[in-house]
């Protein structure tokens, strides 16, 4: 089991340093709403974080990455069987109309 990290977020260099810019931004022109800007920044750098899976940590990287890739060989598995069904189904197709076009001629 992953044991808990609770203060996960505060961790994000790209968050502090939006944060940060945005910081520096708004002492140097005097706004002190640009701050504003840097907080969604940093809100926004850790939904990229969690999106990416680096906020589970190591272990949980590893986990995310392997259920990635069952999930493309699921994918590979299921194009396959399509195929095939697909396949099979033109066989049957072809197959009922060689049997009504024999049906259709004339017998001697």
């Amino acid at each position: 089991m992953q044991k808990p990290r609770p203060f996960w977020f505060l961790l994000n260099i790209y968050g502090w340093v939006v944060l940060l810019m945005s910081i520096v931004t708004a002492i140097v022109i005097r706004q002190a709403w640009i701050v504003l800007l840097g907080v969604i920044g940093f809100l926004l750098a850790l939904l990229v974080d969690i999106l990416g899976g680096h906020s589970l940590g190591r272990s949980g990287s590893i986990r995310l990455a392997r259920a990635e890739q069952e999930n493309r060989e699921l994918r590979a598995e299921q194009a396959r069987l399509l195929g095939a069904i697909r396949e099979r189904d033109e066989k049957l197709a072809s197959a009922q109309r060689l049997t009504a076009e024999a049906d259709l001629q004339p017998k001697p």
